[in-house]
């Protein structure tokens, strides 16, 4: 009897060294909390953030490492209807990402007051239902995440998980509040019973995959979203042309990409105050990403209907 406890014990501390890990997709429509939610699960800024559909453009990938378990999170622009040839390259990436994951966050918002007296799909805005039919058969390996609970009363989040609930036969069903952080550990140990016994593939240290290059300009795309109106954000790509590592002071220069003269002029704004607005804002986030001094510069040039271009989309690195 006392030999069989000795290796239950061994049993359970092989468990514990043993690594899991796994790839997990957060698919959604735009402007659902995505990429506010992975920079939660990650514990640091990885994928920028606006107020404005459609702003994350790239599969990103956001690391979590916890002693014996790695989750690597692919954050996915939101699906849509696509008209524009960018559009379609940026709502194939999301697509894509359900071929090569091993689970699914389904992140949706609460359902509105009026859909809750509807049953069926009808409970669901219209894309909500185009990533439902893309789930069909792979229900199990999505956790459904409802997101946004700190704009809604207990009730009326409950109703919602119920009738989500008869949507399909997911994996587990989660609320929480991205924003506020509410229950986002408890997703975190939650997805990890579902990671498999696998070396992490990455290091302890790592929290993503993109490079510092990449975040500058995903920094200075992000301030241009922030602070800029209507459609202007969505004719625009950032390029960095120059990346200059120094102890004292890391150089970085960017291209700002617009379709339109008049997006130029916008953009520089009057006596070019508006481009210094937002160099400063980018400037002081690349800073706190990076731990040292950065000297941004920002110049605007003018690339006609570069999103209507697959020539132009290749350039920009929109393969």
């Amino acid at each position: 009897m006392k030999k069989n406890i000795g290796k239950q014990k061994i049993t359970k501390e092989k468990n514990k060294t043993e690594q899991h890990c796994g790839f997990i997709g957060l698919i959604g429509r735009p402007n659902v909390g995505k990429s506010t939610l992975l920079n939660q699960l990650v514990g640091q800024k990885v994928s920028i953030t606006a107020h404005k559909a459609q702003t994350t453009r790239n599969r990103i990938l956001g690391i979590r490492t916890d002693q014996n378990t790695q989750i690597v999170f692919i954050d996915t622009p939101g699906i849509h209807h696509a008209e524009k040839l960018l559009n379609r390259k940026i709502v194939a990436y999301a697509t894509e990402t359900l071929r090569d994951t091993d689970l699914n966050l389904w992140v949706v918002e609460p359902l509105l007051e009026t859909s809750l007296k509807k049953g069926g799909l009808s409970v669901l805005h219209p894309e909500d239902q185009q990533i439902l039919k893309m789930l069909t058969g792979k229900e199990k390996q999505t956790v459904l995440v409802l997101n946004k609970i700190d704009t809604i009363l207990q009730q009326q989040a409950l109703v919602s998980i119920a009738k989500l609930a008869k949507l399909g036969d997911f994996a587990e069903i989660v609320p929480v509040s991205a924003l506020k952080s509410t229950n986002v550990d408890h997703l975190v140990e939650t997805l990890k019973n579902y990671l498999s016994v696998h070396p992490f593939y990455f290091e302890n240290h790592q929290v993503t995959d993109v490079s510092e290059r990449f975040l500058a300009s995903e920094f200075v795309r992000e301030e241009l979203f922030m602070r800029l109106q209507q459609e202007i954000p969505y004719s625009v790509a950032v390029v960095v042309e120059q990346f200059e590592e120094d102890h004292k002071c890391i150089k970085i220069a960017c291209n700002i990409c617009v379709e339109r003269n008049s997006q130029k002029g916008i953009i520089i704004g009057k006596k070019g105050e508006m481009l210094k607005k937002i160099g400063i804002a980018a400037r002081k986030k690349i800073e706190r990403l990076l731990g040292n001094k950065v000297h941004l510069a920002l110049h605007v040039k003018v690339l006609k209907q570069w999103s209507h271009n697959a020539k132009h989309l290749r350039n920009l690195g929109f393969n």
